[in-house]
């Protein structure tokens, strides 16, 4: 059960209920909806000028909606905002994105009325999950995808059920017992007034990419093991505590003590085998690559943070002043470019990964010719493959500026850059494994054993895994799953 206060939630919040942890709302977030609710309210029957309240959107911001049209209004937002297109998010992903929401109302800056934010905890709660299209949000608030589950609300849309069918949302609502609910005056805009998606399925970006950092320094522990049994390379003197000192970044630390642990009772600790002086910088610098990655995802964490306590909504529900302020705090810049930066890192990762594979695939070459080799000798390609494709994920794309209208002329396409992150996780992962089955070919082939700590139960399983007759996407699938729990 995750508890959604007054108080800022965590990314592990959102990860927690994306996974399936029922959300109940505290009574002070009941109270502060209420009394958020209540300047609304007030400025109804003030009758003062409000952005999307008795006000127009976008460029008709300065034309005036009749009280008499509320309630129509607020069905024509929603449905005027449902212009997603592509292939829908995964229900997963979708209860990110009504978590993420839900907990921006629980922060007191959208004014919608309680029932409304506990409607959107009952469609987590009962597993209705709203279709939502994947394309669609150019990061000016995420309208498209925020307006699906708005439509799920209030009896329109469709949901995903587990089997994969589709089914009306005023159906799937009844299944539940659940009635739709109607949006009362301003409501229409405040449930599309945010950053949902890139903040809800940004944080489980983030947790992927938190456990791709252990990963990554999985694969190079493995390969210097595998280097170390066939020739006079993995030299761990890269990896002491005195160079990642000397340099002193965290995420460079973090990584080299990993990778020691890693090996920590193993060959490569014996003072009696031959050793180069040096390898190369594929393996050597492996720690100041794999730290910028664990920075990288640091940054983004607090980018995370930063908007999971903010208040993004446009206008603002100012309870402390009583008034309703127009803002823009929805330009989520700093995210998006968390997003575009952990990219590049990503790239530069797998870059290094692809060249000891490459490295180890030399190595094999006398093996594969004898017929002793286990793994496809072009799974190589398929690693150099991906990496090309990260190259040209890396690019930014925060730049490529949608024009919507005279008024709305900028946008950070953060949501763009998120998915590109997410196919750029992926990839990198695939190339990690990639690299941690030819490690394992190569230790095969020479007859060793890795006993490291970390390394001797990844190489028992990966070992068992290349004995299988698997086609080589099935082992690539399937060493990912083992290097995320070696055990």
């Amino acid at each position: 059960m995750v508890t959604l206060t007054t108080g800022a939630p965590t990314t592990g919040d959102i990860v927690a209920i994306a996974d399936g942890a029922p959300v109940h709302l505290s009574a002070e977030t009941r109270d502060a909806l209420a009394a958020s609710r209540a300047v609304v309210e007030r400025a109804i029957q003030a009758g003062e000028p409000v952005y999307g309240l008795n006000r127009r959107l976008g460029a008709g911001r300065d034309a005036v909606v009749d009280p008499a049209e509320f309630t129509a209004f607020q069905r024509r937002t929603i449905a005027n905002h449902r212009g997603g297109t592509g292939e829908p998010l995964d229900a997963r992903e979708v209860r990110a994105v009504i978590a993420a929401r839900l907990a921006g109302f629980s922060r007191g800056g959208a004014g919608v009325r309680p029932e409304l934010a506990e409607a959107y905890a009952a469609l987590l709660n009962a597993g209705v999950h709203p279709v939502v299209p994947r394309r669609g949000s150019v990061g000016a608030a995420d309208l498209t995808v925020l307006a699906e589950v708005a439509a799920v609300v209030t009896g329109d849309g469709l949901v995903l059920e587990e089997d994969g069918a589709l089914l009306p949302a005023a159906d799937a609502l009844a299944a539940a017992g659940l009635a739709p609910l109607a949006l009362a005056p301003h409501e229409g805009l405040a449930v599309l007034s945010a950053n949902a998606y890139s903040i809800g399925v940004g944080s489980l970006a983030a947790a992927d990419a938190a456990t791709l950092a252990e990963t990554a320094d999985l694969a190079v522990a493995l390969s210097l093991e595998a280097v170390g049994a066939s020739s006079a390379a993995g030299n761990l003197s890269p990896y002491t505590a005195t160079i990642a000192d000397a340099r002193g970044g965290d995420g460079q630390r973090a990584s080299a003590a990993r990778i020691r642990e890693a090996v920590a009772g193993g060959d490569l600790e014996r003072p009696d085998r031959a050793l180069s002086v040096q390898d190369p910088l594929a393996f050597r610098t492996a720690p100041q690559l794999h730290g910028a990655l664990r920075e990288a995802v640091d940054r983004l964490r607090t980018e995370l943070d930063i908007e999971l306590a903010a208040r993004s909504e446009n206008p603002l529900v100012d309870v402390e002043s009583g008034r309703m302020v127009s803002g823009g705090n929805f330009q989520a810049l700093p995210l998006a470019l968390a997003f575009e930066n952990l990219r590049l890192v990503l790239a530069h990762v797998a870059s290094a990964s692809e060249r000891r594979t490459a490295a180890h695939s030399v190595a094999l070459a006398a093996a594969r010719t004898a017929g002793e080799t286990r793994i496809p000798g072009l799974l190589l390609y398929s690693a150099a493959a991906a990496v090309a494709e990260l190259r040209q994920l890396a690019a930014p794309v925060t730049l490529g500026i949608t024009t919507l209208s005279g008024v709305e002329d900028h946008a950070t396409l953060a949501p763009v850059a998120l998915q590109l992150a997410q196919r750029s996780l992926a990839l990198t992962a695939e190339v990690l494994a990639v690299e941690a089955l030819h490690a394992t070919d190569l230790l095969g082939v020479s007859r060793a054993t890795a006993r490291g700590a970390g390394t001797g139960p990844l190489h028992a399983r990966l070992s068992s895994l290349v004995a299988e007759e698997l086609t080589a996407a099935e082992l690539a699938e399937r060493a990912q799953s083992v290097l995320r729990n070696p055990r």
